[in-house]
């Protein structure tokens, strides 16, 4: 039997099951990360967007991902059209 993918939430993020793997920041062996999304505006580049934030319990090292808007409306799309997700 699988782990259920989503392990907690909240109002700003949900920690979710990935495969374990060592942290990018410390290198201690994780299996989860708490994912958050921020909106990204940029003064100085053209780039509006959404930022993926993925932090590690055990040292709270950080990963982001930019992610244009065009980008996101359309896998926004695709999730909303499609019965499989």
């Amino acid at each position: 039997m699988r782990a259920p993918r989503i392990r907690a939430y909240d109002e700003d993020s949900v920690t979710v099951a990935i495969i374990p793997q060592n942290c990018g920041a410390c290198g201690q062996r994780t299996d989860e990360v708490r994912m958050s999304l921020e909106a990204v505006v940029s003064m100085t580049a053209p780039f509006v967007g959404i930022r993926t934030l993925a932090v590690t319990p055990c040292c709270g090292g950080r990963r982001e991902g930019h992610y244009p808007a065009d980008m996101l409306a359309r896998l926004l799309e695709h999730l909303q059209n499609c019965p499989n997700h």
